[in-house]
């Protein structure tokens, strides 16, 4: 199982996510979010809340893997704004 990355970026209250959409393999890839302050992603019904990594400002939440090939909106809160991009799973190899 590999990992796609997603940086949130936050600039003042406008969030971006890089990239998007993601696009992770079908039942292969998982997808790590990654910002340098709490946030949640709520997709598919889940919850996923940021984690504190180590001793700095990083925060990282990781999803599991995609049992099917589609487009899955989800959306990402950080500090009461939100944004809606979107996961694009791709079929496997």
């Amino acid at each position: 199982m590999s990992e796609k990355k997603v940086t949130i970026t936050v600039s003042g209250n406008q969030i971006t996510v890089n990239p998007d959409p993601v696009q992770p393999k079908k039942n292969q890839d998982n997808v790590k979010w990654e910002c340098d302050q709490q946030f949640s992603v709520s997709l598919q019904g889940n919850t996923i809340q940021g984690q504190q990594q180590g001793s700095g400002n990083k925060y990282a939440g990781s999803s599991g893997t995609f049992p099917t090939v589609e487009k899955i909106k989800y959306s990402v809160t950080v500090g009461g704004n939100e944004l809606d991009p979107e996961v694009d799973v791709q079929p496997g190899p």
